[in-house]
């Protein structure tokens, strides 16, 4: 039973290889490798992209393209092909090692350390704003605040006093 079991997941796992590897070949088409090249004619855009009528750099490379793919050439081979040809300039996409790891992870350091910013900012108004709410209400308390009128000097006196304590208990 148990051998059995084991050959039914062996075919199984051997059908999954073989069709996960058709499909990959499947996804290698002139418009999945034109994708992650840069055109070089000055337009800035992907070679699948470029918008110049009869592009004399778009065309070229596009043809050299079908020709690996007919050869049988892997997306890795065309790119270092155009690579070696242009330098690393050509790739829609900077490599993910090296100096150029920077521009995939410079961006994320760059809006955490600015939420950081935010936050210690945010933090700092807000200390600031409550040391600055008791000497409002000290002032209020003696008399000298705008809002403060005769007939509540009681309680003003007596919310100093309150206050007087909660600092000593505070510090």
């Amino acid at each position: 039973m148990k051998s059995t079991v084991k050959s039914v997941l062996s075919v199984l796992l051997f059908f999954a290889l073989a069709v996960r590897a058709s499909a990959l070949k499947a996804d290698l088409t002139l418009e999945s490798v034109s994708m992650e090249l840069v055109c070089q004619c000055g337009c800035g855009l992907v070679l699948n992209n470029c918008n110049h009528i009869d592009c004399g750099v778009a065309i070229p490379m596009r043809r050299t393209v079908t020709e690996k793919l007919a050869r049988g050439e892997s997306k890795e081979q065309i790119l270092t092909f155009f690579v070696s040809q242009y330098g690393e300039i050509v790739l829609a996409a900077p490599t993910r090692k090296g100096f150029n790891l920077l521009a995939w992870v410079l961006p994320f350091v760059a809006i955490v350390a600015g939420g950081g910013g935010i936050a210690l900012v945010i933090v700092a108004w807000v200390k600031k704003r409550r040391e600055n709410i008791p000497l409002r209400k000290a002032e209020e308390s003696q008399g000298e605040g705008p809002d403060v009128k005769t007939g509540d000097r009681e309680a003003a006196t007596r919310y100093e006093s309150i206050f007087q304590l909660e600092l000593k208990d505070f510090k």
